[in-house]
Formats: C-alpha cells, sequence, structure tokens
C-alpha cells in the first residue's frame, strides 16, 4: 500500500478517505500490525491495476499525452540559441576590444618615452597615464577572465538548447511545427 500511496502522491490520511478507513488503520495495515477491512482491501487491486503493479497485470503502455504543449520548451530552446548567437557576437566585439587595450598598453609608454624637447612633457605625460588607466580598466572588464566568463555562458546556454531540443526530439514534437 505504501507503493500505491506513492504512485497516486497520496498522503495516509487521502488513502484513509479513498478506503473509508482511518488514517490510523492505514497506517497500521502498512506495517502488517492490522489488515484492512474486506472492503477497502476490494479498492486495493483496482488501483494497482491502473498503476499497472497488479500481479499478472500487463504492463500500462506509456502514451504521450494528446494535450502535451511543447511549444514553450521549443520557444525557451528557441531564445537559448538567439542568447547564445548574441553572447557569440559580444564575445568577439570583447575580443577585439581587449585586443585594442592590450596595444594601446604597449604603445603609450613608447609616446612618452619618445617625445621632442618641445612638448609639455608634464601635459603629455598626464594624457598618457589617463589612458593607460582606462585601458587597463577596460582589460578588467573585457580581459582573459571575463571571456572566458562569457564563453561559460555560451557553452552553458548551448548545452540548454541541445537539451530542449533532444527532449522534443524524444516527445516527437519537432514535426509539429515546435521548431
Amino acid at each position: 500500500m505504501p507503493q500505491l500511496r506513492a504512485h497516486y502522491d497520496l498522503s495516509q490520511l487521502e488513502m484513509s478517505e479513498l478506503l473509508g478507513v482511518s488514517r490510523a488503520l492505514v497506517a497500521l495495515a502498512e506495517t502488517g500490525q492490522r489488515s484492512l477491512p474486506l472492503a477497502a482491501r476490494e479498492l486495493l487491486p483496482p488501483l494497482a491495476l491502473v498503476k499497472g503493479t497488479a500481479p499478472g497485470a500487463p504492463a500500462a503502455a506509456s502514451y504521450p499525452s494528446p494535450l502535451a504543449d511543447w511549444e514553450p520548451l521549443a520557444a525557451h530552446q528557441k531564445k537559448c540559441q538567439q542568447q547564445a548567437a548574441r553572447l557569440r557576437r559580444e564575445l568577439v566585439r570583447m575580443q577585439e576590444k581587449a585586443a585594442q587595450h592590450y596595444q594601446r598598453l604597449h604603445m603609450l609608454p613608447d609616446l612618452s618615452a619618445n617625445l621632442p624637447a618641445s612638448a609639455d612633457r608634464q601635459r603629455v605625460q598626464a594624457w598618457v597615464e589617463q589612458r593607460l588607466e582606462e585601458a587597463r580598466r577596460e582589460l578588467q572588464r573585457s580581459g582573459p577572465a571575463a571571456q572566458a566568463l562569457l564563453a561559460v555562458r555560451i557553452k552553458a546556454l548551448e548545452y540548454e538548447a541541445a537539451e530542449a531540443l533532444r527532449e522534443l526530439a524524444m516527445a516527437g514534437a519537432l514535426g509539429r511545427g515546435s521548431r
């Protein structure tokens, strides 16, 4: 009886109401301390048969629900693909931006070292330092660690999209306009 209750997701109280006995009697019957009245016992085989666990009963066939609406899963799968594509484009821009700022980090010190004697060194040096600090901050936002994090997000979205597609294929929902 505990397996039947678990299969139907019934509490002992709900099972007792179905069988027309007290919850305490259901608990005692489950532990083998008492037996159910005949009228209550007669309700158990139909429950087991419907569940497909009655001795000698044919296994219940598993049929997809005709009412199943796979469109939310299909929409989620498409959304994951679109987000992954958007993030891939963002990753390319991030890599390009990082390359520009790495170049700036290497180029600007040379500029300040090779200033003509007539240049306002203090002003130019302040400008160079400001640009170097901007490049360092940008590399924190778009450097290797940020790129790796974005790559992980892309992989996760691609995996999620693939799993949703697999579920749709297993349900046979791909040929029904859910793609």
